[in-house]
């Protein structure tokens, strides 16, 4: 049985109380700190949930200023965007399975694919995701964290969530962006055959490089997904645009 992640269940909830006449156009929604607090949320959960309603145009988001609400009603502009980053990355149903947790320093072919300099020391987290089902493996992966971040690794087995929000949870930084590369690939043997898929499997890479502020990557994955669970997509998103006037 499948439950709609965190962020999803809040953004619901904010959405029914809108609805419901408790803001008015024009009031200030609680802030991030005390949302998170009230519904025994993360930080990022909230943020998540505040990026749908500011998709469909009922508030409007300004740093130092707060989270404005802007009408009581969905507006009908539409813009292409992507799903959200959790949707994309796995699907529902997925588990993660760490296998493996290392310091290590990155060559170079590892650290062109990290977008940083050889020699750089990385926590690499050897991990998959399997079907809760069928514990079918369906990614099979590398996460590489920055060093300076190495404390999550007593909580990355146990944590229900990505670890871009524990990073975020535990540090205080603020992911300001996911660059993403698609690289189609034959999966090497000894993966396929991990996975269950037989010699020669068609598969795709994806490289997430998670940034700062700064546009420097604090985490890097990189997937293997199989053929068949590869189907990447476009979704349009309603959107208001606000006037200058």
């Amino acid at each position: 049985m499948t439950t709609e992640p965190r962020y999803a269940v809040l953004y619901g909830a904010l959405n029914q109380r809108i609805s419901d006449g408790e803001f008015a156009v024009g009031d200030y929604l609680p802030s991030e700190d005390t949302l998170a607090k009230s519904y025994g949320v993360s930080r990022p959960t909230v943020r998540r949930a505040l990026e749908q309603l500011e998709r469909i145009g009922l508030i409007d988001r300004r740093r130092g200023d707060g989270t404005r609400l802007l009408s009581l009603k969905p507006t009908p502009n539409l813009q292409y965007t992507t799903r959200p980053a959790d949707d994309l990355l796995y699907g529902r149903g997925a588990e993660r399975v760490v296998r493996r947790i290392s310091m290590m320093s990155a060559n170079a072919p590892l650290a062109a694919k990290l977008d940083n300099q050889p020699g750089k020391e990385w926590m690499h987290i050897q991990q998959h995701r399997c079907d809760k089902d069928t514990r079918k493996i369906v990614v099979w992966g590398n996460v590489y964290v920055d060093s300076k971040y190495r404390d999550i690794a007593d909580e990355i087995g146990t944590y229900d969530g990505f670890i871009c929000d524990l990073i975020e949870e535990r540090h205080g930084v603020t992911i300001s962006d996911i660059h993403q590369e698609l690289i189609p690939l034959i999966i090497p043997d000894e993966i396929a055959e991990e996975m269950g898929l037989p010699k020669g499997a068609l598969g795709l890479e994806m490289i997430r490089r998670y940034r700062n502020s700064a546009k420097k990557a604090i985490e890097v994955s990189i997937n293997i997904f199989s053929a068949d669970r590869t189907n990447y997509q476009f979704t349009l998103k309603r959107t208001r645009k606000v006037s200058d006037a």
